[in-house]
């Protein structure tokens, strides 16, 4: 390849400031970039940084490598999850990247590095621990718990069903609209799932309910025995009820939806700190593995875009797949 020529002194590039209105499309870009769920939680995460430095006398933009590395051993003292601790860290990241670029930056130290995987070591979860899955006896034993025609009831029942059945993460759930719903086919429903966690662009997928073997656990018919009691036309599907019974406009929350989980798992006698919103989708993945159903069938189902985070929750079909102790004629 022939050596690029130099340029001329009157071709270098103009430090002319751009038009505003260029400038405001970049801002705008750049915003987009993240989902205001993302957005959220990196003003969240900023906010918990700056307060600790500030209790501590110490500086937070630019931060040292030192007080990152000794925020994390706070965070790891207090008991949050790794994920939170790398979350926190690509917030503190992403802040020095914009806020202060001609300064090092203290999350992308060998210090900050190291003293991360140090304490991913020390803890024995370099990778987090997996949600406890929810599995379709519990959900079987939660739809029983909760009986009646309220809206309360009614919106639960669909709720547990349909984070089973269709393996969505909370964040989809709660985006859900009647307009993603198509009701068409005698099978079941089609979901339109328009924005996940893998899929930042918006391209969306498909994915199909079908009918339910009972009624009583059947998800397709919770959902629209739902739909129909709580008179929801159009917009959000899953909706807040507050304690009068009183149906909201908003979709209900993340925080709305594990709330929801909790309250319903233990009136059916299960531990609520044991059910959580993503261990619908761990169960969703682990009962279909134990019943036969391939990576792909499941894989496209729930809009895992890697193997081995599916292969996370693929634990029942794990248990007893090789009799080692027959092998070894014992």
């Amino acid at each position: 390849m022939l050596p690029a020529p130099a340029p001329s002194p009157d071709s270098t590039p103009s430090d002319a400031p751009l038009a505003p209105v260029l400038v405001d499309l970049i801002g705008q870009a750049l915003e987009a970039a993240a989902s205001p769920n993302t957005r959220r939680a990196y003003r969240a995460d900023w906010a918990c940084f700056t307060s600790w430095t500030a209790e501590r006398d110490r500086c937070a933009m630019p931060a040292t490598a030192q007080t990152v590395a000794a925020y994390l051993v706070q965070l790891d003292a207090e008991g949050k999850a790794s994920s939170t601790l790398r979350r926190r860290l690509a917030t503190i990241s992403k802040a020095h990247g914009s806020q202060a670029p001609d300064a090092p930056n203290p999350a992308t130290s060998q210090l900050v590095k190291t003293v991360l995987r140090g304490l991913g070591r020390l803890r024995g979860q370099g990778h987090g621990t997996p949600a406890a899955p929810v599995l379709p006896k519990h959900v079987r034993a939660m739809v029983k718990a909760s009986p009646g025609d309220d809206l309360r009831a009614c919106r639960d029942r669909a709720l547990v069903l349909w984070l089973l059945a269709s393996g969505m993460r909370r964040s989809e759930v709660s985006a859900l609209t009647v307009a993603d719903l198509d009701w068409t086919d005698p099978r079941g429903v089609v979901a339109l799932v328009r924005r996940s966690k893998t899929d930042p662009t918006g391209e969306g997928r498909e994915l199909s309910v079908h009918l339910g073997r009972r009624e009583l656990t059947c998800p397709v018919r919770a959902l629209r025995t739902w739909l129909d009691t709580a008179k929801i036309k159009e917009g959000p599907v899953f909706r807040g009820v507050d304690r009068h019974g009183h149906l909201g406009t908003r979709p209900v929350t993340g925080a709305g939806i594990a709330h929801a989980v909790k309250a319903l798992a233990e009136k059916a006698g299960l531990d609520p700190v044991q059910v959580s919103p993503h261990g619908f989708r761990a169960g969703h993945v682990s009962a279909r593995r134990a019943a036969g159903d391939d990576l792909a069938a499941v894989m496209d189902t729930t809009g895992h875009a890697s193997v081995a985070m599916v292969q996370r929750y693929d634990r029942l079909s794990r248990r007893f797949r090789w009799d080692a102790t027959a092998s070894l004629g014992l």
